[in-house]
């Protein structure tokens, strides 16, 4: 098999370059066939495996690019960025052994939808507070949890209309909405304990009229990996999710902010039954 590893030399502040540097003998004792690409260089079309090295940015450019090219290559994970949470739902004790010699296994992918515009995303989708702490990280602070505290002081609740396989499920305020695939984002927060890779399913978490103070002290408590228990806080499964919005809405996806969603467009979030290959 030809292995195709993308470097993202940005990730993890720089960092990712040198761990990658230190890694190349390794790779080169367990590779026979492999090639090495850096940022956004286009990608070999002949891979059999690509593999995303650095945190869930570079996840989402491999995926997409996966979603997009039709050429059936599997993905593979190097989790050395700052933000590596997709790489949480796996064993990544030693992951060069295992892509060298793991197991493929099939997952789903989210799909968003907006305005005839396609995105992908592995692991978490989020519109509102999330993504305002995206915009943080990618302006001001690499620190989650400082970012965090500074989106929360400056948000304003939205007020949407949020539909689960074609029934209304939320009308009202909205602080964040996170759609899952996998169970973690930010850093380590289990924002997702019950969500699933593999069931064709996206899990989703409303947090809606619940104080700044208190949505900070709730976040907190997810890195347990537990259920948010609050009253303006709800969870569910679909396989489709239609949001409409007020006010304009910041969104993203793996950690890569995407275009503000404006008044009256409407953003569809779906499920892709086991449409991807992973190196597990």
């Amino acid at each position: 098999m030809k292995f195709v590893f993308v470097v993202n030399r940005n990730a993890g502040k720089g960092r990712v370059l040198k761990q990658w540097t230190a890694l190349e003998a390794r790779v080169a004792e367990l590779f026979d066939d492999y090639e090495v690409v850096f940022d956004l260089a286009p990608i070999p079309r002949d891979a059999d495996v690509i593999v995303a090295v650095g945190g869930d940015g570079t996840v989402h450019y491999v995926v997409n690019y996966l979603m997009t090219s039709g050429g059936g290559a599997a993905l593979g994970i190097l989790p050395l960025g700052s933000g590596c949470d997709f790489a949480r739902n796996f064993d990544a004790s030693d992951p060069l052994a295992v892509l060298a010699h793991g197991a493929r296994r099939q997952i789903d992918i989210g799909e968003i939808e907006s305005a005839g515009n396609k995105i992908w995303f592995a692991n978490v989708a989020d519109a509102g507070l999330g993504a305002e702490v995206t915009r943080q990280m990618s302006s001001h602070s690499r620190n989650y949890l400082l970012s965090t505290l500074k989106a929360l002081l400056g948000y304003k609740n939205v007020e949407v209309k949020l539909s689960a396989d074609d029934v209304e499920i939320y009308a009202g305020p909205l602080k964040c909405l996170v759609i899952a695939n996998g169970k973690y984002f930010g850093d380590g927060m289990g924002i997702a304990p019950d969500a699933l890779l593999d069931d064709g399913l996206l899990q989703y978490v409303i947090i809606g009229n619940i104080s700044r103070i208190m949505a900070a002290i709730k976040l907190q408590q997810t890195y347990k990996c537990t259920h948010i228990k609050h009253r303006h806080v709800h969870y569910g499964c679909a396989r489709e999710l239609r949001l409409e919005v007020s006010s304009p809405l910041a969104f993203e996806a793996d950690g890569e902010l995407m275009a503000r969603m404006p008044v009256g467009e409407v953003v569809y979030a779906s499920a892709l039954a086991k449409a991807l290959t992973v190196i597990c």
